[in-house]
C-alpha cells in the first residue's frame, strides 16, 4: 500500500533543502568577500611574516637580480633570505616578491628591526659585505659609519665610499657571520 504524501511535509523537507543550499551560496560570497577584504588590507611586510611564519621561500626580483631561499627574518622594512652560504638582506619596498607555499622550512623570527638599524648593526660587526645598490652596481667593503642619510664605506683597497642610505637595496653576507 502507498502511504499518502503530507503537502506540509514535503513543503518543509523542499524548503530545508533549498534554505540550505542558499545559506551555503550566501556563506561562500562571504568568504569570497572577507578574502578579497584581508587582501586589500596587506602589505609586503604582512605578506612577508605570513610567509616566514609558515617556513615559505621567497624569492626577491630586483633589476635582473634574483635572491631566493627560505625566509630567516623578518625586519619592519626588510626579509632575510638565506642562500647557499650567503644570506642577504633584502628591503621590501625595492624588489618584486613571490612566495612559495609548501616548502615545510623553519617558521622565520620577527626581528622588529629597521633596515637601517641592520645596516648600523652590520657597521658594528665590522664584516666584509657587498651592498647592492638600486641602479644595478654593487659594492664590497665594509660600513664604517651609518649617518643620518648615507653609508660611510671602506673597500677592500682602504676607498672609503659615501653611499645614500635609499640606494642600498640588500646586503650579502657570508652565513657563517650569522
Amino acid at each position: 500500500m502507498v502511504e499518502p504524501i503530507d503537502p506540509e511535509e514535503e513543503l518543509g523537507s523542499f524548503l530545508r533543502q533549498n534554505a540550505g543550499k542558499d545559506w551555503a551560496a550566501e556563506a561562500a560570497e562571504d568568504e569570497q568577500q572577507t578574502e578579497a577584504l584581508r587582501q586589500r588590507q596587506m602589505n609586503l611586510l604582512s605578506l612577508a611574516e605570513d610567509a616566514g611564519h609558515r617556513g615559505e621561500r621567497a624569492t626577491a626580483e630586483m633589476s635582473g637580480t634574483v635572491i631566493s631561499g627560505p625566509i630567516l627574518t623578518t625586519g619592519t622594512d626588510y626579509v632575510t633570505i638565506q642562500m647557499p652560504e650567503q644570506e642577504a638582506d633584502v628591503r621590501l619596498d625595492v624588489a618584486t616578491w613571490s612566495f612559495v607555499e609548501g616548502q615545510g622550512g623553519s617558521p622565520a623570527t620577527k626581528s622588529g628591526m629597521s633596515f637601517v638599524g641592520l645596516l648600523k648593526q652590520h657597521a658594528s660587526s665590522d664584516s666584509r659585505l657587498r651592498l647592492e645598490l638600486t641602479d644595478g652596481s654593487a659594492l664590497m667593503g665594509r660600513i664604517k659609519a651609518v649617518g643620518e642619510d648615507h653609508l660611510r664605506v671602506e673597500d677592500p683597497d682602504g676607498r672609503i665610499a659615501y653611499v645614500p642610505l635609499g640606494s642600498v637595496r640588500s646586503v650579502i653576507r657570508s652565513a657563517s657571520r650569522r
